[in-house]
């Protein structure tokens, strides 16, 4: 038998060297990202790369069977590492014992050190002079790792930006500056809070909470208080509080890199504004929302009337994921909770969607069971003459909140239940009603609902400004990772469109929905008249949102009064969709703020 030589031909071990090159530039490019994220990882990945690029010289200048077989088990050793960090749970990273996301250039790279170990295995068994096989496997190598780190490098140039700014400043002309959008001082009632932002054990599992609890503390306030709320960051990464719905003004609308820098651990905040209409409301995390959110950075504000005598029961009921992720839905950290309410009294259910919302962007179908009830109000706006209603679908998207009142039979509970199986609540004591088949019954159809009142924006016969809205998908990539990018008029955050307005015009949006996906699109400091629904008005009562459900392949047309200076997210708010893209600005002329979006920043609202 002919023994093999310990060195081999140069040309044998050229294809791998050339899949180790590669692998090396692509994580000699990702290095900047790395430290961004944390500091020893691009200490790491520069060692790697490094490593790399001198093995590939190293193995090409003196060809051996020992240099072949420690590339076949140091290629191995990188794949083991990757399915490691991507599977399991590690001490070592920002987030320890969690998985590290698994992004494009890494699956670039593992599948070069993959090839690059083949081939030099091959190599290393082959006998003296058989390299009949290199032209192919050549032209293999070649074939392979010039797309595999093609999309390396595509999946890095797609990373979030250095700084991107939404200023609206024009130079030369004095600006109005975002620390001057701020509530001015007044006699008003002040009510204080403290929202402590911290890691706890929650049913088990480590959640993200304000006070230690999932949803977060009730904030109930009267109409006309001043909310004094402090912001104390325990968590290991910066963070904000967005008052969705409110309109505050712009300074304190809590948005990551447009109204202030995120808050970093260990540091905190303050939010001062006064509420000025009654309603049902949230607040919720707006630094890396898709991720913050969903982790248990949300809860409940209720603004009661002034002077108005309270009435019954009054119940805020927050629907969200349940803690520890089953994957089930919850109502106020309870899978099936039971509340109290006597026959013959009065209640209100103020209902706040905190879903993170399904790819598709299907909405949560609720129905109400075992007595006649009124659909009071809409995102914390009332109704005008609501009729009474028996089971009906109820649509209701993440962001979205509807209030439903009605009065407790004189035998037997109410139950609130989800078209899709997902929730239970039961109010009151008694047998619960049974559910009938809910796939049948009829869904609320608000271009009907209510009666007809005096709205300023309806009726209008021309607006002084008109902005199409363009929902888009597309397969692309962002932030290294290969998915559905969604849009507005073509464009993905943070280079989403600008819709630029002066303070007093009345300015309609024309949204149209191209995607098989629903997207509730949310209006920051804003509250948005809806018109009509695929070129239907609406008929019934004047219905005011801040979140606008757009179903799939429908157009909506709604308008609003820009009555509130500043610069104002514009957004899906399924969380997904925001965060591959789908957000625009309105913006209102010359402001400018001093805070950025971006890895310099570390401000990542969506």
């Amino acid at each position: 038998m002919t023994s093999r030589p310990a060195t081999l031909p140069r040309a044998a071990v050229l294809p791998a060297a050339l899949a180790v090159l590669a692998a090396a530039a692509v994580r000699a490019s990702i290095v900047p990202e790395q430290f961004d994220e944390f500091a020893p990882y691009g200490i790491l990945f520069i060692a790697i790369a490094a490593t790399q690029a001198g093995y590939a010289v190293g193995i090409l200048a003196r060809p051996s069977r020992i240099l072949a077989w420690t590339g076949v088990a140091g290629s191995l050793a990188l794949v083991l590492l990757w399915l490691v960090a991507t599977n399991a749970s590690l001490p070592f990273s920002p987030t320890p014992w969690q998985p590290r996301p698994m992004t494009a250039p890494d699956v670039a790279c593992v599948l070069l050190e993959v090839l690059a170990a083949v081939l030099l295995g091959v190599a290393a068994l082959q006998r003296p002079r058989r390299v009949r096989w290199l032209s192919p496997v050549l032209a293999l190598a070649v074939a392979a790792s010039l797309p595999l780190s093609g999309l390396g490098f595509a999946a890095v140039a797609s990373g979030m930006p250095v700084e991107v700014n939404t200023s609206s400043a024009i130079p030369g002309r004095p600006a109005t500056e975002m620390a001057s959008l701020v509530e001015p001082s007044g006699p008003q009632p002040v009510r204080r809070f403290t929202l402590v932002a911290e890691a706890r054990q929650v049913a088990g599992a480590t959640a993200w909470t304000y006070n230690g609890v999932v949803p977060g503390p009730e904030l109930r306030v009267v109409q006309g208080d001043r909310v004094h709320v402090t912001l104390v960051n325990h968590l290991p990464v910066a963070t904000t509080i967005h008052w969705h719905g409110i309109a505050v003004p712009n300074a304190e609308d809590g948005v990551a890199g447009v109204t202030q820098d995120a808050v970093p651990p260990g540091a905190s905040a303050v939010y001062d504004f006064v509420v000025r209409d009654p309603g049902t409301y949230w607040y919720h995390s707006h630094q890396d929302t898709a991720d913050q959110l969903p982790l248990g950075l949300y809860g409940p504000l209720v603004v009661l009337p002034a002077g108005a005598p309270a009435a019954g029961r009054d119940y805020p009921l927050v629907i969200h994921q349940a803690v520890g992720g089953s994957g089930g839905l919850a109502v106020n950290g309870a899978a099936a909770p039971r509340l109290d309410a006597a026959p013959g009294e009065p209640v209100r259910l103020r209902i706040i969607s905190a879903v993170p919302g399904a790819e598709d962007g299907a909405p949560e179908q609720l129905v109400l069971l075992g007595a006649p009830y009124v659909v009071a109000a809409l995102d914390g706006h009332d109704l005008h003459g609501p009729q009474a209603l028996e089971a009906e679908r109820l649509p209701l998207e993440i962001g979205q909140r509807i209030d439903l009142v009605f009065t407790m039979p004189a035998r037997g509970a109410v139950r609130l239940v989800d078209a899709n199986g997902d929730e239970s609540l039961t109010i009151g004591s008694g047998g619960a009603p049974a559910a009938p088949a809910l796939d049948g019954l009829p869904q609320l159809d608000l271009t009907r609902y209510g009666t007809p009142a005096p709205d300023p924006l309806l009726g209008r016969a021309a607006f002084d400004v008109t902005f199409p809205l363009v929902l888009g998908n597309q397969p692309g990539f962002r932030e290294g990772t290969f998915e559905e990018i969604h849009t507005i008029n073509g464009s993905a955050a943070p280079y989403g469109p600008m819709f630029m307005v002066r303070p007093g015009q009345a300015v309609r949006l024309h949204i149209v929905n191209r995607t098989d996906e629903s997207h509730p699109i949310h209006l920051h400091g804003h509250v948005m008249t809806l018109l009509d629904r695929d070129g239907r008005p609406f008929e019934g009562s004047p219905i005011h949102q801040d979140t606008v459900l757009v179903g799939r392949q429908q157009t909506v047309d709604v308008a609003f009064l820009a009555d509130n200076p500043g610069l104002w997210m514009l957004h899906c708010h399924v969380l997904m969709h925001a965060a591959t893209g789908m957000s625009a600005m309105l913006v209102y002329e010359n402001v400018r703020t001093p805070y950025s979006m971006g890895t310099r920043s570390g401000n990542a609202p969506e």
